[in-house]
């Protein structure tokens, strides 16, 4: 096993540089650059801006710079908006408080995953050991409506209905923390002036309040998929000889349906966990963009709206990185829970 871990995380670099190669080519083939963008102020000032960020320069010398400095110091570049670091306006700006974009990012993407999981594991395998009744076409309807929902319309009539059909933005109250009125808000991480304040149980629970929504519009990205994924392999497995050996025991059908069945249906949905770990990140994005929330997703496509060509790379390198390691835990997990597969 821990041959096969250094031959995998080895192979990952050489599939890192041609992921970043490809990143390139494609951010230059885009038409313009953000000094295009600044051509309606001044020439001068496009100028300035041509020779501070080189990309006036040919192709492979501006890959080899960028690459060299990944490489050598870990530099991504800097952002051509405000001239900080890519790293920085990425993934570290902030506080937790005020928002630190990758602490929030990886809070509210394995948060929701956790959240789906625990939700769809005891849906799928009711549906499942509830078969043709109306129970199942519960589940089945659930998740039909869950699969046909995009993440933005969630998330927007969400918003609406805190808004507009429970009015809380004139929810306002005394806190005793603050000293002051507080009126209730369905954006960002915090009301009013808990940004600053000390950590106690009154901020906490107005955190966890701006936070259900996220959580909830992240977690249906794959919720839905998961109970039907649940259902279908739980249906398989219950149909096995096996099981019905372990019934004609006279073992109680809990213990059939969770030691005998589960862990055996279990199994190819591991084996997806590559896939639904960047859909977290892709729901977050949605999440980040309505409800205003400090992520590296809504800093990414405020870069790419800007044009702001190394924010942009570093992101889909992320993004990139983020399923290779999501393959690479799927593998092993897989190996983990069934005896059976074992890695030369």
């Amino acid at each position: 096993m821990l041959t096969y871990l250094l031959r995998r995380l080895l192979y990952t670099i050489p599939l890192l540089l041609i992921i970043s190669v490809i990143v390139f080519l494609v951010m230059q083939l885009s038409p313009g650059n953000f000094c295009t963008t600044l051509k309606l102020q001044s020439e001068q000032i496009y100028n300035e801006c041509v020779e501070r960020t080189g990309i006036d320069q040919s192709i492979w010398v501006q890959y080899g710079k960028w690459i060299w400095g990944i490489v050598s110091g870990f530099d991504f570049g800097f952002s051509f908006q405000n001239g900080q670091p890519v790293m920085t306006q990425l993934f570290t700006s902030g506080t937790f408080e005020s928002g630190n974009p990758l602490v929030w990012t990886l809070v509210l993407s394995f948060g929701a995953m956790i959240l789906s999981w625990l939700l769809a594991l005891p849906l799928g395998i009711y549906a499942a050991t509830n078969q043709g009744t109306w129970r199942d076409w519960a589940v089945n309807v659930f998740g039909f409506i869950g699969l046909s929902i995009p993440n933005f319309f969630l998330a927007i009539g969400i918003l609406w209905m805190l808004v507009v059909v429970f009015q809380v933005g004139t929810n306002c109250w005394q806190s005793e923390q603050l000293g002051q009125n507080v009126c209730l808000g369905v954006s960002g991480l915090f009301d009013g002036g808990y940004v600053t304040a000390s950590w106690s149980g009154e901020k906490f629970l107005n955190l966890i309040w701006h936070l259900w929504p996220a959580l909830l519009v992240i977690a249906a990205a794959n919720l839905a998929a998961i109970v039907r994924y649940v259902r279908s392999e739980m249906l398989n497995v219950l149909s096995e000889p096996y099981v019905q050996t372990a019934r004609s025991k006279g073992l109680s059908e809990r213990v059939v349906v969770v030691k005998h069945a589960l862990k055996n249906a279990l199994n190819p949905l591991i084996s997806m966990l590559g896939y639904w770990l960047p859909s977290m990140f892709e729901g977050t994005l949605v999440a980040a963009m309505i409800l205003q929330l400090p992520t590296v997703e809504g800093a990414y496509w405020t870069a790419l709206r800007q044009g702001d060509q190394y924010v942009v790379m570093a992101g889909l390198l992320f993004f990139s990185m983020i399923l290779i390691v999501g393959n690479l835990l799927s593998d092993f997990l897989l190996a983990w829970v069934n005896p059976k597969i074992r890695y030369q």
